[in-house]
């Protein structure tokens, strides 16, 4: 019962992104942090998962923005927003560094800004 009540309070995110890779990273880092994810890695699944209600925030990428923002009002996080590249010193090679903190607390001041929100076409004007 108490493990019911812990998975209830969990903030439900939806991820869309097309890599399976960068889904199950995302998925690990949310859920270790307390978010309810469900992952849609095409735009058909993402309008699929969007039918269910409660959703506080997606997570997507730049590419994704615009046919998203078609099909809901929720608050995004581009997960570019917290990919950094440099060039290593030594090797002159591409360096990618990820800030996973500033990434958690987009999402959750994202997901906890909002009042729970029904699928939008749910909603009324």
């Amino acid at each position: 019962m108490i493990h019911t009540l812990a998975i209830a309070d969990r903030l439900p995110v939806l991820v869309c992104l097309a890599s399976p890779r960068g889904l199950v990273l995302v998925d690990e880092i949310l859920t270790r942090e307390g978010f309810a994810v469900t992952a849609a890695n095409t735009l058909s699944e993402f309008g699929d998962a969007m039918r269910q209600s409660g959703f506080r925030v997606i997570v997507t990428v730049s590419e994704a923005i615009e046919a998203i923002r078609r099909m809901s009002r929720l608050p995004l996080v581009n997960i570019r927003t917290f990919v950094h590249e440099r060039a290593d010193k030594d090797t002159g090679r591409r360096i990618c560094l990820f800030d996973r903190a500033a990434f958690v607390g987009r999402v959750r001041l994202a997901a906890e800004s909002r009042f729970p929100v029904f699928p939008h076409d749910c909603l009324t004007r």
